[in-house]
């Protein structure tokens, strides 16, 4: 659900992902679209921050075994009552980064021998040659 308008935009989408993967994608996603973390809560999955001159949430929330949903919020310090300009462009980054790197986590696995990151379709490390199917 997508909620634009008045200085900000909130959204937030469900993905078919373990809640402890999606944290650590998030915690990559925030670095890569420079937002400035103010406060991080591992055990709530909770950061708030800056990015320009907005204040931003992001939030990832379990919903059962292999589902959660991620949550983005962003807005200005002072509300703007009378503008529907959209405020939209740092949430947007924010899913299309979070999205290609979830893209990347399925094509890949780690080895659980020697950590390096493989095709998950291969039957063999190429690094340290263990069976990982």
């Amino acid at each position: 659900m997508r909620i634009d308008g008045a200085g900000g935009c909130f959204d937030n989408r469900v993905y078919e992902i373990e809640l402890d993967v999606a944290w650590q994608i998030i915690l990559l996603v925030v670095a890569e679209v420079g937002i400035k973390i103010e406060e991080q809560d591992n055990d709530d999955h909770l950061i708030n921050g800056t990015i320009g001159k907005k204040l931003v949430t992001v939030a990832v929330q379990q919903l059962d075994e292999t589902t959660c949903q991620v949550i983005v919020d962003t807005r200005r310090k002072v509300l703007q009552i009378y503008s529907w300009k959209p405020e939209e462009k740092e949430v947007n980054e924010f899913y299309q980064s979070f999205e290609n790197m979830l893209k990347e986590f399925a094509a890949f696995i780690l080895c659980p021998g020697c950590r390096s990151k493989i095709s998950s379709s291969a039957k063999f490390c190429p690094e340290c040659g263990l069976q990982v199917k």
